[in-house]
């Protein structure tokens, strides 16, 4: 896991919820919370009394529902069973793994603590092979999700072109971007009209469009020596398998390794299974579609630090990979 951040005070409605959440669990389950990361969830570690320690997920209020949570839960259940390394969720003393907690005068939350997972958060500096093991990881993923017989009242977000960059996008609207002039609006607008377009035409059929982990980004790898983990599973929806390549270059589209790290991805995805010609085509689309996803999310996140770190001419940096993706720059890079 990352370097460990100072907790917040008490009186923060994640912190004293996280606070208020161990009394759920067994003795040695129990520890102080100390902030991981606060971005959409609040993220704990708890350092175990005998030892060791595990990760405490605080949700946002209003983005998933408990039936959602139960789902994700469940296809981590079911990738374990089928041997894959995943987060495993802890119970409490009442056997369940999530939990709708409160505290005097603050609204509740829910909460699900899972086990802790060794490893350094990936830098862009990331060894190319690091990608060809999350290719290979994420085929596994997506063989899994093509044959699992999901539980019957199973429910996870749809993210398609519409709720990704569409008028009523899930994570805010794209148009809201600081310092986007009209013809930078008019770029972004045309790239996401055609991206639309090549998405519809690529289709959602069940070879193409499935459950999938949908936040592959580097701040959800944890590298540990030879081995690729993959952690927080919380956007786990249902999508175009070859999202999860755009989203494992989130952030990094314009970077001058991108192409190294898509040619290692493939490699390592077709060790499982096989990537088709349809689908090299359309990932300029898709990878453009995620950066102009983020654009919106940057928007409704522009006082956090993370927005700040990307520096002041990241917005521009997103028109100009459209621009490059309308050229066919992009699709150069990338061997499509």
């Amino acid at each position: 896991m990352s370097d460990v951040v100072p907790s917040l005070s008490r009186a923060d409605s994640p912190c004293a919820i996280a606070h208020a959440a161990m009394a759920l669990y067994p003795p040695a389950e129990r520890g102080v919370p100390r902030l991981l990361c606060l971005s959409e969830n609040a993220t704990y570690r708890i350092d175990l009394p005998g030892g060791g320690h595990r990760v405490l997920r605080v949700h946002r209020p209003g983005y998933h529902d408990a039936t959602e949570i139960r789902s994700e839960l469940a296809w981590l259940d079911s990738l374990h069973d089928a041997g894959l390394q995943v987060p495993r969720p802890i119970c409490a003393m009442d056997g369940e793994r999530l939990h709708h907690v409160g505290t005097a005068g603050m609204p509740g939350r829910h909460v699900v603590m899972f086990d802790w997972i060794d490893g350094v958060e990936p830098t862009p500096d990331i060894d190319p092979g690091s990608f060809a093991r999350l290719g290979r990881i994420t085929a596994h993923l997506h063989r899994h999700s093509r044959a699992w017989d999901r539980p019957r009242d199973f429910r996870r977000k749809a993210w398609t072109h519409a709720t990704m960059v569409g008028p009523d996008a899930a994570w805010g609207q794209w148009q809201a971007a600081h310092g986007l002039d009209e013809g930078a609006r008019d770029t972004v607008a045309h790239a996401m009209a055609r991206a639309g377009a090549e998405l519809a035409a690529y289709g959602e059929d069940a070879a193409r469009f499935g459950l999938i982990h949908a936040d592959l980004r580097l701040a959800n790898l944890l590298i540990a020596g030879e081995r690729t983990h993959i952690i927080d599973f919380d956007d786990c929806g249902f999508s175009w398998f070859m999202q999860d390549l755009a989203a494992a270059l989130s952030f990094f589209e314009d970077h001058p390794r991108m192409p190294h790290w898509v040619t290692h991805w493939l490699r390592g995805y077709e060790t499982v299974s096989h990537v088709g010609d349809a689908d090299i085509s359309v990932l300029p689309a898709l990878i453009t579609q995620r950066r102009v996803q983020l654009l919106a999310w940057g928007a409704s996140h522009a006082h956090t630090e993370q927005v700040r770190s990307l520096g002041p001419d990241w917005n521009a940096r997103c028109v100009t990979l459209c621009r490059d993706y309308l050229d066919g720059r992009l699709a150069r890079r990338v061997g499509a």
